[in-house]
């Protein structure tokens, strides 16, 4: 499935909704495995797993896969014949000077590569995209298809007992694109200057968000050593920082202060605002060749919708087992293109080398394969990932009092579930691949994978509501008395009024009959008129689709999938409500603003008029309803130092969502996803070489940045 393409306020927004508002309860104390401790190096490399086609549930680990292997010999150092033209010129200096003491070492997955080329891509997000194959500027990295962690800049890092403070090691002599050290300082101008600042747009992310109306503390022990400390425990921060590749995707933790401070009015008094500080380092890393960087390539030249040209960094921090500093390819040659289909084009014609966001459906294999001999590639498959495939959800905070109870009843939640014919929607828009599901987080979620119970647990989930039975679905509506009362051929409410089924769908979504979303609703809505319902598909512009939900004015909609994992908490958002956009955006709005000056406000009046529309805890419509069940057991999960006493208060939230649930309504899970890659390079992965096969879809875990680009090397 392509991702959808998303700003970085908004990415921003979404990552520091995790913690927003949260209580810290009290949890008991415990010896803790302290987090791995200094290492000299560490390769990173995929552990080859078998993965079967029909059932791919992946086989866990239970902790960092990483392979500890001995600090490389300074004089075993060597780079790319480029660089070494610049050091014998005097304008470079030598490779040991540019790398840290403790660089991070990569292990190539088909073996030691070779310097030169360039990947021709193409994307539709033009540098956006190519950042998602970067992980440089993330502490620390996922591996294994997350399932273990290793690090990344920084080095090694450790915990107290009760994970109430996590200390950081930076790689000494790390630097900048341009040579100049990273450091601490980095760290506390992002901290000091633009996330505490007031002025400035910069908002905590979920690793550093406050508690109530405080936030954790950020020292700086000296240049290369970083301490967070909490008001009590944070168990999930090493994974925080693991998740997305933490710089213009996700939330940015440190920035260049030797270069940024420019442009910052505390340190330029000519800079009455941060207009030019966002324009030259938000989007700077891949439209403002000045900006440096700790990314594999940095961008040299930016054309508006045109392309964009990235060259090696010659400071990246990483090397091969070997000691050659990475990447091996010399630059990506980067372009845009209108649609789908002139990608699909440039695909065929043979102009791109490495594609992950293909933006191709599989109804467009055949073709592109058909054209592979011709074009000098292949097509190859990593797992999405997806524990749904395209899906629907309701609003379970809907205005209307008689749809917020009819879609509050899991009977009536059921038989639209039972009503959709999803082994069609299996053959016809996923060729037969994936797996038929109910709908739940990412199969490849740890609490889904840890042993046998969490298996047999994520299985009763995926096939809670997922047969296609419209008998049962039509038993089910008449239970609750939702009958067709004056023989017109719909359902009416139980009173006799009219009930229209309505699907709410941007203008956007709607204009692309082509889409698999589209595609998938076309037999979807044929489910449920044969069922008696009256269904009616409402088309919005796209600027006023998220208000209106958030306000409980729109009632069921589609255009969605969830990918999130490998941790169920990291991006709770579909299992506990915690923001506007998904299921229960009343109730996620209250999340928000607890802990907060605003959340006992305005209760007197009605939530759909209290500025913004949100519950109170005392509300019926919350009040021993699932939901608060629910934020109650994600309260006590993410201070739970005990990965395993984690998990089961995970298990229970999910439990919550069968019993009371289905809260949203998977099609097809855990489909493949094409990838294109020129016959020319190696180190790309197959399906085989990774952990699970792929966990492709979420942003959080940054594919392709984690099958390491970096070593990707033509032959």
């Amino acid at each position: 499935m392509s991702q959808k393409k998303l700003s970085r306020r908004e990415f921003l927004r979404l990552s520091a909704l995790g913690a927003a508002g949260v209580a810290l309860s009290a949890c008991a104390k415990k010896e803790t495995t302290v987090e791995p401790t200094k290492a000299p190096a560490v390769v990173v490399e995929p552990t080859k797993a078998p993965v079967t086609e029909k059932e791919p549930t992946p086989i866990p680990t239970k902790g960092p896969t990483a392979t500890l292997v001995p600090t490389v010999e300074v004089s075993k150092y060597k780079e790319s014949p480029l660089l070494a033209e610049k050091v014998k010129a005097g304008t470079l200096p030598k490779v040991e000077d540019r790398l840290p003491k403790i660089p991070l070492v990569l292990s190539p997955v088909d073996g030691i590569g070779k310097y030169g080329g360039r990947i021709r891509s193409s994307h539709g997000w033009l540098g956006g995209h190519q950042l998602e194959s970067m992980y440089g500027h993330s502490a620390l990295r996922w591996i294994d298809d997350g399932m273990g962690i290793a690090p990344g800049m920084v080095e090694s890092w450790e915990t107290n007992t009760d994970n109430s403070e996590w200390t950081f090691h930076f790689r000494d002599g790390l630097k900048w694109s341009d040579g100049e050290p990273c450091t601490t300082e980095d760290v506390l101008f992002w901290w000091e200057d633009l996330v505490i600042n007031e002025d400035h747009s910069d908002q905590p992310p979920d690793f550093l968000e406050k508690v109530g109306d405080k936030l954790p503390t950020v020292t700086a022990v000296d240049a290369y050593t970083l301490k967070f400390s909490y008001l009590g425990p944070q168990p999930l921060t090493p994974k925080r920082l693991a998740m997305w590749v933490n710089a213009r995707i996700g939330p940015r933790w440190i920035s260049p202060k030797h270069y940024a401070k420019q442009f910052h009015p505390k340190y330029n008094t000519e800079m009455k605002d941060f207009k030019l500080f966002d324009e030259k380092t938000n989007d700077g890393l891949f439209n403002n060749p000045e900006m440096p960087s700790l990314n594999s390539w940095v961008v040299t030249k930016w054309e508006t919708a045109v392309q964009a040209i990235w060259e090696r960094n010659p400071y990246y921090y990483a090397v091969d087992t070997e000691g050659n500093q990475l990447p091996y390819v010399d630059g990506i040659d980067e372009t845009t293109h209108v649609d789908a289909q002139a990608k699909l084009l440039k695909i065929m014609q043979g102009s791109v080398d490495f594609l992950n966001f293909t933006d191709m459906t599989m109804g467009d294999v055949a073709p592109v394969k058909e054209a592979a001999t011709t074009g000098d590639y292949e097509v190859r498959f990593w797992d999405t990932g997806s524990g749904t495939g395209m899906m629907y959800f309701w609003n379970h905070d809907a205005k209307d009092d008689k749809k917020r109870e009819l879609y509050r009843n899991p009977k009536f939640k059921q038989a639209i579930s039972f009503a959709m014919d999803r082994p069609t929607i299996q053959k016809l828009v996923y060729y037969d691949t994936g797996m038929i599901t109910t709908g739940s987080m990412s199969p490849k979620a740890i609490e889904f994978n840890y042993n046998d119970a969490a298996r047999a647990h994520y299985k009763k989930f995926r096939d809670l509501c997922s047969a296609y039975d419209p008998d049962k679905a039509k038993a089910l509506l008449d239970e609750i008395g939702l009958k067709d009362a004056n023989n017109d051929g719909y359902r009416e409410y139980p009173d006799g009024s009219e009930f229209i089924f309505r699907i709410d769908v941007t203008a956007g979504t709607a204009s692309s009959t082509s889409s698999e979303c589209m595609l998938v609703l076309e037999i979807t809505m044929k489910n449920w008129q044969a069922i008696g319902l009256n269904v009616v598909l409402n088309q919005m512009p796209d600027s006023e689709f998220d208000p209106k939900w958030a306000a409980g004015e729109f009632e069921f909609r589609t255009a969605w999938e969830v990918g999130d994992g490998p941790d169920h908490l990291l991006y709770p958002s579909w299992v506990s409500p915690n923001e506007t956009t998904r299921w229960a955006p009343l109730c996620g709005k209250m999340f928000q603003l607890q802990g907060t000056e605003k959340e006992n406000t305005e209760c007197d009046k009605n939530p759909w008029e209290r500025s913004p529309q949100r519950f109170c805890t005392t509300d019926k419509d919350y009040a021993g309803t699932g939901v608060e069940k629910i934020h109650q057991l994600y309260r006590k999960a993410i201070v739970e130092v005990d990965e395993v006493k984690r998990m089961e208060l995970v298990w229970q939230m999910n439990e919550i969502h069968m019993t009371e649930g289905p809260y949203f309504l998977g099609t097809v899970c855990n489909t493949p996803r094409p990838i294109i890659v020129s016959n020319k390079l190696t180190n790309v992965p197959k399906k085989e070489q990774l952990k699970l096969g792929g966990f492709v879809n979420p942003w959080i875990i940054p594919y392709p940045a984690v099958v390491n680009p970096e070593t990707f090397s033509y032959k």
